[in-house]
């Protein structure tokens, strides 16, 4: 039996009037549950509180080092994805965290913080590798 994989986010109200709710192939949804997984923290999810990473534990820091701030992120991440992307396996994650201006609606410049993920790894089921890259602002989540 092939399974089919769904398109986030869902729409509940497709399922209510016994709707197709549209569908994505396996690269997809993986991609999909790859960004829902980075952008959850911990305990945001009231079924599974370990769903997520600790990246927005430090959202905030702008006192740790560049260096050490991405290698807590990495390592969360590659700890979140074992635990519940399954459908992967040799999984290598790099986060860069980077400064960068962005222009506000009024005169003001603004310094955010620029979250830049890149995580490769194999999908189990076909040998496939993948590819799989995300950005955004943080410091409040912002998205690029």
């Amino acid at each position: 039996m092939r399974l089919k994989y769904y398109t986030l986010p869902l729409d509940p109200e497709l399922l209510m009037q016994k709707k197709e709710h549209p569908g994505c192939t396996l690269k997809q949804s993986v991609g999909h549950h790859l960004h829902l997984i980075i952008t959850t923290a911990f305990g945001e999810m009231q079924s599974d509180v370990d769903f997520g990473n600790s990246i927005w534990d430090h959202d905030f820091d702008n006192l740790t080092a560049r260096t050490r701030q991405q290698e807590w992120m990495k390592e969360s991440l590659i700890q979140a994805i074992r635990k519940h992307e399954k459908r992967l396996d040799a999984i290598k994650v790099d986060v860069l965290v980077k400064q960068e201006e962005v222009n506000a609606l009024t005169t003001e410049r603004r310094v955010k913080k620029r979250l830049d993920i890149n995580i490769t790894a194999r999908l189990t089921a076909t040998s496939e590798d993948i590819t799989f890259r995300d950005s955004f602002f943080v410091s409040p989540l912002s998205y690029s």
